[in-house]
């Protein structure tokens, strides 16, 4: 009876312990999703870029550019630089007096802004762009040649207005900004030179200022590259 008995509960905890098993722990798949919370989005965006116009220096025009984050989708652009006249102030202006030589020389331009970025997937500085600039442009060429009367004298185009301008900024890998842009507007130029005129009076030629003044439609166009964070 003893042997029956135990034999009965041997067999019993050995089907117990061969079917038992160890629960198995459900398995947990980590997903991640885009934040929408505004201030973690904010701060991951660019605040500043600085950079410089490749398209502009083909014309003669140097500038370093400045665009700072003021808003989730505004910021405001400062540009200074100088200016390289390659082509003669006298192209656009109809002044048949115009017949000393001159040659490029030095001058400067600023340019300053606000830009508003619509786009839901960017805040500024990136994305699409619309803005309104003014500027200010001297261009100035020096007057060559032997005649003393003109010696240390410039012939000086004076350019300014405002524009609306388009742009579209991307940032690549190690902070690289490049930026496509147009800007349309109207500018008013004003070109102080120097011509020779005969004197009825002395009944000699002199060598007199002149200034002219003309407005026409500004266009503008940029590639920029820089450096933002």
């Amino acid at each position: 009876m003893n042997k029956n008995l135990s034999a009965l509960i041997f067999s019993t905890a050995f089907a117990f312990l061969s079917t038992a098993q160890t629960p198995a722990e459900p398995s947990k798949i980590k997903v991640y999703t885009g934040s929408t919370n505004v201030e973690t989005k904010e701060s991951n965006s660019y605040n500043w870029t600085i950079k410089t116009d490749l398209l502009a220096a083909v014309v003669g025009e140097l500038p370093i550019i400045v665009e700072y984050r003021i808003a989730r989708k505004f910021s405001v652009e400062a540009s200074a630089g100088i200016t390289y006249a390659i082509l003669p102030n006298s192209l656009f202006f109809d002044d048949e007096d115009d017949f000393f030589d001159t040659k490029a020389a030095l001058g400067s331009a600023f340019r300053a802004g606000i830009k508003y970025y619509p786009s839901s997937d960017y805040d500024a500085i990136e994305g699409w762009g619309f803005g309104i600039q003014i500027f200010t442009k001297t261009n100035n060429r020096e007057y060559g040649g032997d005649n003393i009367a003109l010696e240390g004298k410039k012939d000086s185009k004076v350019k300014t207005g405002a524009a609306i301008t388009i742009s579209r900024q991307i940032f690549r890998d190690s902070n690289i900004s490049l930026e496509w842009l147009m800007g349309f507007g109207l500018a008013n130029s004003e070109r102080t030179h120097f011509v020779e005129e005969y004197n009825d009076v002395t009944q000699n030629s002199e060598v007199i200022e002149k200034q002219t003044t003309k407005s026409a439609p500004s266009i503008q166009l940029g590639f920029r590259i820089g450096f933002g964070n």
